[in-house]
């Protein structure tokens, strides 16, 4: 009785596949959810650089336009779920014109964020808009 038992093979499948298949799994799990962190992180990035960008390019003045700017990524960075002010929570924004004054017809602004994940990977974004040729 006892011999049949201990040869008895079912649920040994089971056993393997716990044994052999678990810890397969466990650095694909690591890495979707890496993955899932730095995706997510870029689309609010980039949403928050198009909403900058277009905040830009509807001001009146430079003046206006580069403190719109950084008020929206402030703002939007706050509601997005990044802490404090762009400066504290390591937004780094950066406006680039193909113009001077950066208001004027056809001009081509570019606004480009970036911010470091705590799991210290860097994500860079890049909004391009333009000033309206009747501005």
């Amino acid at each position: 009785m006892i011999r049949k038992f201990l040869r008895n093979e079912s649920g040994s499948a089971s056993v393997e596949f716990a044994l052999l298949a678990i810890p397969l799994f466990i650095p694909l799990f690591i890495f979707l959810n890496s993955y899932a962190s730095h995706s997510d992180s870029q689309e609010s990035l980039r949403t928050l650089a198009r909403e900058a960008a277009r905040g830009f390019v509807l001001s009146s003045s430079d003046k206006v336009a580069f403190a719109v700017a950084e008020q929206i990524v402030v703002q939007g960075g706050l509601l997005l779920g990044y802490p404090g002010p762009a400066s504290q929570s390591g937004i780094t924004i950066g406006i680039q014109c193909s113009a001077r004054p950066c208001i004027s017809p056809d001009s081509q602004i570019t606004i480009s964020l970036s911010t470091t994940l705590s799991n210290s990977q860097i994500v860079k974004v890049a909004a391009i808009e333009y000033v309206s040729p009747w501005a």
